[in-house]
């Protein structure tokens, strides 16, 4: 894909090189706020996707933090060089990267009117929910690494492979959005520390999945990352406005 002067907005924003420009400034953040926040901490509060795939690299021991980040290099290294005919040059357009901005918020926006009830998440899941900042650190981890995992990952993996063994892209499509969502949702009930198991956050979590994959899928990785950011912020940032 090549992205240049004369390339139309909903061509730039889809382009996966400009998605990692974009979400660049968003992954400085939440390492930045996790440095300041818990420097000092025997423990770190990290989004589960980001743990997960920090834990695979376990098997390298003293030095898995080393290949853990030559690895994310490694991707985007592969990522650029597969996009070579991008002129990066280009890639960088602040008129454009604004727009994504107020299009994923607007998704998110759109998400929380779909998923309306948002009263019935128990505010106690959200630890830092009288402190905005980190609100948004929980936000944006979320945004980034489940994105990440399940869309960019796990969504990609299986379309392709399922558009390789059906040639038929509308039920590759549909079973791809099915079986990563319902993954995206199941994921948010494992490990120790997740929320205890309840079939409306179940069904929530599995339609914004259905939102996300499709938005993923006809928008690119940028912007779902930032709806879902958007998302997640206003919904566990709204109990705290109302309440001052």
């Amino acid at each position: 894909m090549t992205v240049n002067n004369h390339s139309s907005y909903f061509t730039y924003s889809k382009n996966i090189v400009s998605s990692l420009v974009f979400i660049f400034p968003f992954l400085l953040v939440y390492e930045i706020i996790c440095f300041l926040y818990f420097k000092n901490s025997s423990f770190q509060i990290r989004n589960s996707a980001d743990v997960l795939l920090k834990q695979f690299f376990d098997i390298f021991g003293t030095y898995s933090d080393q290949y853990y980040a030559l690895t994310l290099f490694a991707i985007i290294i592969f990522i650029f060089f597969i996009n070579k005919n991008t002129r990066f040059i280009n890639i960088v357009d602040f008129k454009y990267l604004i727009l994504m901005f107020l299009e994923g918020f607007l998704y998110g926006l759109l998400l929380l009117l779909l998923l309306n009830n948002i009263t019935h998440f128990d505010n106690d899941i959200y630890i830092y929910q009288n402190n905005l900042l980190l609100n948004l650190y929980l936000s944006i981890g979320a945004g980034i690494w489940e994105e990440i995992l399940f869309r960019l990952f796990l969504f990609t993996v299986i379309l392709k492979t399922l558009n390789f063994l059906l040639k038929i892209d509308f039920y590759s499509i549909f079973i791809s959005v099915m079986i990563s969502s319902l993954i995206f949702s199941s994921f948010h009930y494992i490990g120790a520390n997740s929320d205890i198991f309840d079939i409306y956050s179940f069904s929530v979590r599995f339609l914004g999945g259905v939102f996300l994959s499709l938005l993923y899928f006809s928008r690119g990785f940028g912007i779902t990352a930032m709806c879902h950011i958007s998302y997640d912020f206003i919904l566990i940032s709204l109990p705290l406005i109302y309440i001052n």
